[in-house]
Order: C-alpha cells, then structure tokens, then sequence
C-alpha cells in the first residue's frame, strides 16, 4: 500500500498577524483612500441613520492577492456587506516578508461607515 505524501504548507496554521515586513497596499497609497473612493454607502442604512465602524479581517497572500475576507464585527443595514465587497475588490497588495521570504499575512481593518 503506499503511503500518504505530506505536503507542507501553511495553510494548516493560521497565518500571522505581524511580520518583519508587513503588506502594503499597491504604490504606496494609503488603502483608507481606495476605501472611501470605492465605498458606496447603502441607502437603507443612510435612511434610517445607521453608521459607524465595520471591522472586517483578510489575508494577503504570498503573491498578494486579498483572500479569505470575512466579517469580524458589523453594524448591519448593507454596511457589513459593503465592507466585504469593497476589500474583497481591492488590487493585489505588496505582499509581507518573514526573514527575507514573502509570507501570509492576516489583517483587520475597521472601516468606517459615517453620514455626513
């Protein structure tokens, strides 16, 4: 009988929040500033005056790409799903380095839903 092949890789550990470089988003660019151009604030929360912060946490993958988004703590009304759609659509980021190799990395990022 053969015998199973083990493949390692770090998807059976969750990825780490802090490394010795962390990930950047694209160009330097603040993402606050890819956030509040790409947001569009849902009309039944803007109606009824819901606001205030969604957090959401994803993972920059070793080539940068934005995965496993999901919703840490919300405020309802579309907001939370808003949140999700905007940094699941986010480009891909500079990715994080652990002793010189690019790494996963996990983030959490508040984002602010405010009527004005």
């Amino acid at each position: 009988k053969p015998k199973p092949v083990i493949i390692e890789d770090d998807y059976n550990t969750p990825p780490p929040t802090v490394v010795e470089e962390m990930p950047e988003f694209p160009g330097g660019e603040a993402a606050e500033k890819f956030l509040s151009e790409n947001i569009k604030y849902p009309q039944t929360a803007g109606e009824i005056g819901v606001q205030g912060p969604v957090f959401v946490t994803f993972e920059v993958e070793k080539n940068g790409h934005i995965s496993g988004v999901k919703l840490l703590k919300g405020i309802g009304s579309g907001c939370d799903e808003e949140a999700l759609r905007v940094i699941s659509s986010m480009p891909d980021w500079n990715p994080g380095r652990q002793n010189g190799k690019e790494v996963r990395v996990q983030l959490n990022m508040p984002i602010q839903f405010k009527l004005l």
